[in-house]
């Protein structure tokens, strides 16, 4: 099974996006939803596995690659506790309105 590091880059790849359109996609995904923009180093850092992303940072990166929700996240453990998944659930829906 692909994990979802190698996932990303495959599609990344498959649709010849750099790093930086991403980012780019990214940013535009957060300025809608008032959350910090997204830099090239946290990107870099993710893919070289040096620090760890969350749901609601997988879910950013379904909405700019255009993939079908929770392609991701399944491929990932989902939140365990009662208000994580009360949070992702909140995200998730602020992620449709977008």
């Amino acid at each position: 099974m692909i994990n979802v590091i190698d996932y990303i880059k495959l599609v990344l790849k498959k649709k010849k996006w750099s790093q930086k359109t991403l980012c780019d996609e990214l940013n535009k995904i957060e300025l809608k939803i008032g959350d910090k923009k997204t830099n090239k180093q946290n990107i870099s850092n993710y893919f070289n596995g040096q620090v760890g992303v969350s749901p609601k940072t997988l879910m950013k990166y379904e909405k700019a690659l255009g993939l079908v929700p929770d392609t991701l996240l399944k491929m990932v453990q989902k939140p365990v506790t009662k208000d994580s998944q009360k949070e992702l659930k909140e995200f998730k829906k602020k992620m449709e309105n977008i």
